[in-house]
């Protein structure tokens, strides 16, 4: 709480910048979409709402995938003021990886059930293809284990702000702050030391929250809960029980896309 206070009073008086200022205050952060997610809506028979149930044999038959979504308000002197929202970066959690050998689709055996690997030929050994992997600061991981990492990643953002605020931008002359939480690779000091040298040689601030606070956080507070009951109904509409992976992301760059700025704008 004591971290909580200290960094509320930092942010009031503009991280100790201009108070006066223009700011694009970016926030940044990952989420899980999921293709099952239980909701108890109300039912009524007689209206024609009848409840619906969904199965899955284990946990683990549930696919997720994590996108890490990057957000602005631009505002001039004080948030108070009222200013704009909107969408910088949007990208799925994957890195490449190198096959090892032969890799066949999945089917199943009509007599028994049980899935072989006997189907169409997906990829030949060495050919890279995307996987779904963790997050780390500047891991790379290898061929065979890769990572997302966050350094790989920062400088297309950093590129995508600096289109914004250059001479002629949609936002130029605004300085950009960036706010993130506290999660492991968020603070991995390869990370940090890129991050930070960059806005120091851009004359930007790279503000992270304090720890637990997703209430300063207009990803966590707006954002993301928008995107979660819509990428639901869109998922809900695919007609599978268990959506792919690809189901589950194809649903959530369509909610992306379509994400309002006014969510952000208004939180």
């Amino acid at each position: 709480m004591i971290k909580h206070v200290e960094f509320s009073k930092h942010l009031l008086n503009h991280w100790g910048d201009d108070p006066k200022g223009k700011y694009l205050w970016i926030h940044w952060d990952e989420k899980w979409f999921w293709g099952h997610v239980n909701r108890h809506a109300k039912v009524c028979e007689q209206l024609g709402l009848e409840p619906q149930q969904r199965f899955a044999f284990h946990k683990n038959h549930i696919n997720k995938v994590m996108g890490i979504a990057v957000i602005y308000f631009a505002f001039e002197g004080s948030p108070n003021n009222g200013g704009v929202g909107g969408k910088i970066a949007f990208s799925r959690v994957q890195a490449t990886k190198i096959a090892a050998k032969r890799q066949r689709a999945a089917t199943k055996n009509a007599s028994t059930g049980a899935i072989e690997y006997k189907g169409a030929i997906l990829r030949e050994a060495g050919d890279p293809y995307s996987v779904d992997c963790a997050v780390t600061g500047s891991n790379v991981g290898t061929s065979y284990d890769p990572k997302f990492a966050l350094t790989e990643f920062f400088p297309l953002v950093m590129d995508e702000v600096e289109k914004l605020v250059k001479p002629g931008g949609k936002f130029a002359g605004y300085k950009p702050v960036f706010q993130g939480d506290r999660a492991g690779p968020h603070i991995e000091d390869k990370f940090l030391k890129y991050v930070t040298d960059e806005c120091e040689k851009r004359k930007w601030l790279w503000e992270p929250q304090a720890p637990q606070m997703p209430h300063l956080n207009a990803n966590d507070l707006g954002a993301f809960p928008a995107m979660s009951k819509r990428h639901t109904r869109l998922t809900r509409e695919s007609g599978s029980m268990v959506p792919s992976k690809q189901v589950i992301w194809n649903a959530a760059v369509q909610v992306w896309n379509t994400l309002p700025a006014s969510v952000i704008a208004r939180r």
